[in-house]
This record gives structure tokens, C-alpha cells and sequence, in this order.
């Protein structure tokens, strides 16, 4: 019983010292660590600065350049249409798809016997009116002379015979426009080029009977000029000179150059025009209008001898030059922030927020016109948050970059 007893007042004591032991050993372990643990070392406050890319901007000539694209077309396109019937019985070797001609080169004759019949037939029926109309005068004289003789008072039409010698005239001038139809349908026979041009499509051989008016022979070209009709914004026209022709007729002699590039393999070629004309209707669905341009002589030799011919229906990119619009700055299009307006780094390294004028703002680049002055610095870094007059650090002067990898 006693020893019981013992035993519980032992395990009552362990209970109460043992915290008391632990609570005493984490205070010592501290107070040790504290001691042995030496000064924290004193580190001064650094500010962080937005690092920002600077392009030193540099006045310039505007001068703006419009891109387009667009197909080649002929200027003058036609197609043949047999004027007479009859069979075909020769056609050149110059009127395949392809081949080129002179003016005037004989490029189709028809069966000619019909109308060099009707030819003759037409001059035998004039020289019989011409008769007819010899020998009426000759009636008329004498019946003037005999009613001189025997008649009295005033004579009548119908027996001085004027009536028969009118009839005798148109007869004489019916026959002549007999002959000159009949000389028209012969020579028409024959068909030659109205210009110089190049074949598109042949549509008719030897042997062939076709049908006046009706049957188409070949389509040509003309090859002195080609055309390409460039679409452009409604916002663009303001950008560059063209010419204009008013209702009376009237019109200026303002002509923009274009330059026209396009693809053969992997070389590209380029060829030089002037915009001829604006088309007067301005798309209801794209809201563009077509400028067309001219290509002089696009077939012709020119300085570079291996340089292929600008053919129809041949795709080519456009470069249309813009008016010049005085003193400005090109910068690129991303430093162009909404609102027109642009980040400048002042000669405190702070950021100014700067309205200008945009005269036009393109895919890379942006044609400003004013606000900003030879010297300033744009800055070219996006930044998340920018506040008029914050400090930024300068790490790289693109424009410095630039002018020594040219020097």
C-alpha cells in the first residue's frame, strides 16, 4: 500500500519538473544562440528603374509611298468577228496564242469568188445607169428643143422629162454605193491586224465556214502599253498626286510614278509606270478605289536584256509615290502609342507622354508630321506602366547603334 503510494507521488512529481525542465533548457538554448549570434549586417536601399531601348530621332522628307497589288490587263483587248460569210482558206502562222503580229499582217483570208462576182455585177449595174442616164439627158435636151419649136406656153416637168433624168441620177448613185459595198466585202475577205499586237486566243482554222457578224475569229492585244488596276484605301488618295478630268473635259497633267515588281523563280524583276487614271467609283464593299497604271511598251528590250516581258494576266506588287509632305519623322509603328501619342526620354532620363500629329501610320512604320523635334529621344521599350515624369534608366541608344554600324 505505502509503496503504491510512493509510486504515484513520484509519477505526480515527474509530471510537474519535467516542463518546468524544458521550459528552462529552451530559455538557456536561446539566450546561447542569442550570444553566440553576431551583428546583422547593414545593406543600403537601392532603387530599381525601368530599363528602357532609345531610338535619337532625326528630321527627314516625307515622302509616302502607297502599296498595292494587281494583275496586268491589256489596254486595248479585241475580238475578231468575221464581218462577211464565206469559207476559210488561209490563216497565218502568226495568229497562234502567243505569237505576236504587225499592223496590217494578213492574218485570215476567206474564199473570194462570191464577192469578186458581186464586185463585177455592181460595176456592170453602174455602167447601165451611167447609160441610162446618158441617154435620158440626151431625151431631155430634145424634148426642150422641141417644145421650143411647136409648143406653147409653159412646159411641164414630164415632158421636158426631168422626172425620168432625176431617176436616171439616183440610179447612177444607187449603183455607185452598190460598188463601193461590193469593194467592201471583198477586201473584208481578207483580214488583217488593226494593230500591233500579240494573239490571245485562236478560235477558227482552214476549212471553216463562218457566219458575217456573228462568228468570232480570235481575240488579240494590243502590246504598246499594258495596264494594272491598283486598289487602294479611300484615306490614301489624299497621299498621293493623280490626275483629274472634270466634266467639261478639263483635266491636269499630274502623273505619280509606280514601281512594279514581281516573282520568276527566285529572282524578282521590276518595271517602272505612271498612274494614268482613277477609276470614278469607289467600291460600296471594299471602299477602295482603282487607280490604273500604264506600262509603256511592256514587251519591248529594255537596259536589262534578261529580264522577261511583263506578260498579261501577270500578278505584281506596287509601290505608288506619295506627295511630299515637308520636315517630318519616321518612327517605328509599335513606339506609336493610342491616342497619337508617343513616350520621350528627356535629358533627365524622365519620361514625358507627347501628343503628335500623324500625317500617316503604316504596318512597321509611322510618318509624323509634328510634336516632336530633332534630338528627342523615343523610346522604343513597352513598358506596363507608364506615368508622365517617372525616371527610367537608358541601356541602349538604338540610333547610336545604328549610326555606328553604318560608319
Amino acid at each position: 500500500m505505502n509503496s503504491q503510494l510512493k509510486s504515484e507521488r513520484k509519477n505526480i512529481l515527474l509530471k510537474i519538473l519535467l516542463p518546468i525542465v524544458f521550459v528552462v533548457g529552451a530559455v538557456v538554448f536561446t539566450v546561447i544562440v542569442i550570444k553566440l549570434k553576431g551583428e546583422p549586417e547593414k545593406k543600403e536601399l537601392v532603387r530599381v528603374l525601368p530599363k528602357v531601348e532609345v531610338m535619337r530621332l532625326q528630321s527627314e522628307p516625307l515622302s509616302l509611298t502607297i502599296e498595292s497589288q494587281g494583275t496586268i490587263q491589256p489596254r486595248t483587248d479585241t475580238v475578231l468577228t468575221a464581218e462577211v460569210s464565206g469559207v476559210i482558206e488561209f490563216v497565218s502562222p502568226k495568229l497562234f496564242a502567243g505569237s505576236f503580229f504587225k499592223k496590217g499582217d494578213v492574218l485570215i483570208e476567206m474564199d473570194k469568188v462570191e464577192y469578186s462576182a458581186a464586185l463585177a455585177n455592181a460595176k456592170s449595174m453602174r455602167a447601165s445607169a451611167r447609160l441610162a442616164y446618158a441617154q435620158e439627158e440626151s431625151l431631155s435636151e430634145q424634148a426642150q428643143l422641141d417644145w421650143k419649136e411647136l409648143g406653147r406656153g409653159q412646159a411641164n416637168d414630164l415632158v421636158l422629162r426631168k422626172p425620168q433624168l432625176e431617176k436616171a441620177v439616183s440610179d447612177i448613185e444607187s449603183a455607185e454605193a452598190g460598188v463601193i459595198v461590193a469593194k467592201r466585202n471583198l477586201s473584208k475577205t481578207t483580214v488583217r491586224a488593226p494593230y500591233d499586237g500579240r494573239v490571245h486566243t485562236k478560235f477558227v482554222d482552214v476549212g471553216q465556214t463562218v457566219n458575217g457578224r456573228t462568228t468570232q475569229l480570235a481575240r488579240i492585244f494590243a502590246v504598246d502599253v499594258a495596264e494594272v488596276r491598283l486598289p487602294i484605301s479611300s484615306e490614301d488618295l489624299t497621299f498621293i498626286d493623280l490626275p483629274q478630268v472634270s466634266q467639261s473635259g478639263q483635266s491636269n497633267s499630274t502623273e505619280s510614278n509606280v514601281f512594279l515588281s514581281s516573282q520568276f523563280g527566285n529572282k524578282s524583276w521590276n518595271w517602272m509606270g505612271v498612274i494614268d487614271r482613277v477609276e470614278g467609283v469607289i467600291d460600296t464593299a471594299t471602299r477602295q478605289v482603282y487607280l490604273v497604271a500604264r506600262i509603256e511598251n511592256p514587251y519591248g528590250q529594255s537596259n536589262h536584256s534578261d529580264r522577261p516581258p511583263l506578260n498579261v494576266g501577270q500578278y505584281v506588287s506596287a509601290q505608288i509615290s506619295g506627295k511630299n509632305l515637308g520636315p517630318g519623322f519616321v518612327i517605328p509603328r509599335s513606339a506609336l502609342k493610342p491616342g497619337n501619342l508617343v513616350w520621350i526620354i528627356d535629358e533627365y532620363n524622365q519620361l514625358k507622354i507627347t501628343p503628335v500629329v500623324v500625317a500617316k501610320a503604316e504596318v512597321k512604320e509611322a510618318f509624323i508630321s509634328a510634336g516632336l523635334k530633332n534630338g528627342d529621344r523615343l523610346c522604343l521599350t513597352p513598358l506596363g506602366i507608364a506615368i508622365d515624369g517617372m525616371e527610367v534608366e537608358v541601356f541602349d541608344d538604338a540610333s547610336a547603334k545604328q549610326m555606328g554600324s553604318e560608319l
